[in-house]
């Protein structure tokens, strides 16, 4: 197939080299082994570096634009950070780049690439000026010392085009170009042929170059969230792809040439129009991550039924009738194949995943589920909710691994509602206690009875082994209420610690009221909780630690300011919207976790009343502005706020630490 054609004319980096010490440069600059050049080298070369002062000038910056000079000592550490102008490289940077091979200029705003990225290697203007003065090579940067470019990160900028000075990089091995308005790649990018890893996603790409294929060494390639509505058959050229992401872009189908790519281990097309997967799918024989998400797949034919190392295959969302042919599907532990159309399982169907882990059929239309689901003994979790089953096979009861079944929104009527209501734990010993004696029996010889007992609730912690441990520990119990004699047992010994983790209360349990007040700690994180009940601050007076996080709480009761004991308060992964009122008053609150939440300001004369308080968790959530007076709170040795939507202070600060977080905060308070 015809090619657009490549230039091939020097870049400027080597027009116009002569016998001066530049050409020396582009003659010896190659791998990284670093052998000192002997002496007459270096006093040739010390000769000949005046003649080329005008050469190294021209290099150094483009015509018509200026570039701040340091002074000889070398500028501050806050000044790398800090382009003269958004188009040029301050020369520490570019320094620092030529000893690395690496250049990070993500989240700078730039509209274009500074002119200096496509030539590193020429002298800096103070090279040149400090050569003029005397000064010896060994005083100025060793070029021999030089690396070239590898790692090239341009992310989260406004770049709308590449300059064909990008082909000019032939030893970059990583382009990041992501969160940029591109809506076309230059022709010369298939010089790059050293590349294995390419992120452009997240643009406005609606097609790719000729010689894009031509990037025969790429192993990680993400076009995900762009404008593509097909992908070339000369996809196939790009054989040492391990992994490709083209989700959330416009394609209504895949090229048969896919079928190429036979070393791709994680394929990702999620979110497209597509309306049915290509045969020769099945030949990418290597993969194990399948994400085919929200798309308009009716069937999944044979594509994925020889795909032997598949692990994950994700088909939900799409409009599939029928349960997929994975005859040779024997490794894969996760399905999910929710929203969709499934009316029935099959004996067969359950026989090809002997080692599943988990299967999601949510939201389908499935009329029974078959008995031998018994046989997929390595089945953690399976959710059959919103379907239209009238009754569960009673050997779902004996799976020993089963810790999540999910069946809610069905028309069971053989079932008792509150039965159901019990969380996995009951369900699962409902089911198993409707098992004849014969059943079990047949079931034992085969090996496929659990270990779950017959009858009751989760068992109660043992008493003396919490007059020993004086912790009422029932986490992971899968229950959703706490019996009256654990509580019994636990206040007779004297217990202090109360631990309810990871199970499916959807609200604290009321029988604790009598046990709180000689609580010193507390944990209820990993629960379905939507409120915090006033009594926990009115009777958790002693409280010291208290864990609230992986819940749905929006806010917690004002009359939590009555914990005056409280050292440490977590509640991430909630829905917090603002740091609740009653937080302020904890005064002698020495940790506050709030990760994972919604929440959008810092009000720093209310923080700034926990002069106790130091260590502080604000990531991932919407704090829009870092008051400066929040570095006047000198008493936290750790301070988190990443993945937040301030852009002051940048990444460059936050990766430094909470000791320059604070002072750099300190120095924008106005004065």
């Amino acid at each position: 197939m015809d090619r657009a054609p490549i230039s091939s004319k020097p870049g400027p980096a080597q027009a116009g080299a002569g016998s001066g010490s530049l050409a020396m440069n582009q003659k010896f600059r190659g791998p990284k082994t670093r052998l000192k050049p002997s002496a007459a080298f270096m006093a040739a070369a010390r000769q000949n570096q005046s003649d080329t002062d005008s050469l190294a000038l021209t290099h150094a910056q483009p015509s018509g634009s200026t570039v701040a000079h340091p002074s000889l000592s070398g500028p501050s550490v806050g000044a790398v950070f800090q382009s003269p102008t958004p188009s040029t490289l301050h020369p520490q940077m570019m320094k620092q780049a030529r000893a690395s091979g690496q250049l990070n200029l993500s989240g700078r705003g730039l509209v274009t690439v500074p002119e200096q990225v496509w030539h590193l290697q020429a002298p800096l203007p103070e090279e040149s000026a400090q050569a003029k003065k005397g000064f010896s090579l060994d005083q100025v940067e060793p070029w021999w010392e030089q690396v070239s470019l590898t790692k090239l990160i341009l992310a989260s900028n406004q770049l709308t085009l590449l300059p064909a000075n990008l082909g000019d990089l032939s030893t970059l091995t990583v382009l990041d170009l992501h969160d940029n308005m591109l809506k076309e790649l230059p022709n010369e990018i298939g010089l790059l042929t050293c590349l294995s890893k390419l992120n452009v996603s997240h643009n406005r790409l609606s097609g790719l170059p000729p010689d894009f294929y031509r990037l025969a060494s790429l192993r990680d390639l993400n076009l995900s969230k762009n404008e593509l509505r097909q992908l070339s058959d000369e996809i196939s050229q790009l054989n040492m792809l391990q992994k490709l992401d083209v989700s959330y872009n416009d394609m209504a189908q895949l090229p048969s040439a896919i079928g190429y790519l036979t070393k791709i281990t994680h394929f990702n097309l999620s979110d497209n129009r597509i309306q049915d997967l290509p045969l020769e799918l099945s030949f990418l024989r290597n993969l194990v991550s399948l994400d085919a998400n929200r798309n308009q797949l009716a069937t999944l034919g044979d594509a994925v039924s020889d795909l032997t190392k598949l692990e994950l295959l994700y088909v939900s969302h799409n409009k599939i009738q029928s349960f997929p042919n994975l005859k040779n599907c024997s490794h894969l532990k996760e399905l999910h194949m929710g929203f969709n159309s499934v009316a029935s399982i099959s004996t067969e169907d359950l026989e090809c995943v002997p080692n599943i882990h988990l299967i999601d059929l949510r939201d389908n239309k499935l009329k029974e589920v078959p008995k031998e689901i018994v046989n997929l003994q390595s089945l953690e979790r399976l959710d059959v909710s919103n379907n239209d089953l009238n009754n569960l096979p009673f050997t779902l009861g004996t799976l020993p691994n089963l810790k999540l079944l999910l069946v809610e929104g069905n028309p069971i009527k053989s079932i008792r509602r509150d039965i159901i209501q019990r969380g996995t734990l009951g369900l699962l010993k409902y089911l198993r206690s409707r098992l004849t004696e014969e059943e079990l029996s047949t079931l034992r010889d085969k090996g496929n009875v659990s270990p779950v007992p017959l009858c009751g609730s989760a068992p109660v912690p043992d008493k003396y082994a919490m007059k020993s441990s004086h912790v009422l520990n029932m986490t992971k119990k899968e229950i959703s209420s706490l019996p009256d004699e654990a509580v019994a047992n636990a206040k007779d010994a004297h217990v202090t610690g109360v631990d309810l983790s990871k199970n499916f209360f959807k609200e604290i349990p009321s029988n604790l009221k009598d046990l709180l007040p000689s609580v010193y700690e507390f944990n209820m994180s990993g629960n379905k909780l939507e409120l915090c009940p006033a009594w926990l601050g009115t009777l958790g007076t002693h409280l010291q630690y208290l864990n609230l996080g992986n819940n749905r709480l929006s806010d917690l009761p004002p009359e939590l300011a009555q914990c005056q004991q409280l050292r440490e308060l977590t509640v991430p992964y909630n829905k917090l919207t603002q740091i609740p009122s009653c937080v302020y008053a904890l005064s002698k609150l020495e940790t506050l976790i709030m990760e994972g939440n919604q929440i959008s300001e810092i009000i720093i004369d209310e923080l700034a009343k926990l002069s106790r308080l130091a260590i502080l968790d604000l990531q991932n959530n919407n704090v829009s502005h870092v008051p400066p007076e929040l570095g006047l709170m000198t008493q936290l040795r750790s301070l988190q706020l990443e993945g937040n939507a301030f852009r002051v202070p940048r990444a460059q600060v936050l990766v430094q630490g909470t000791e320059a977080i604070l002072s750099y905060l300190r120095d924008r308070i106005p004065k």
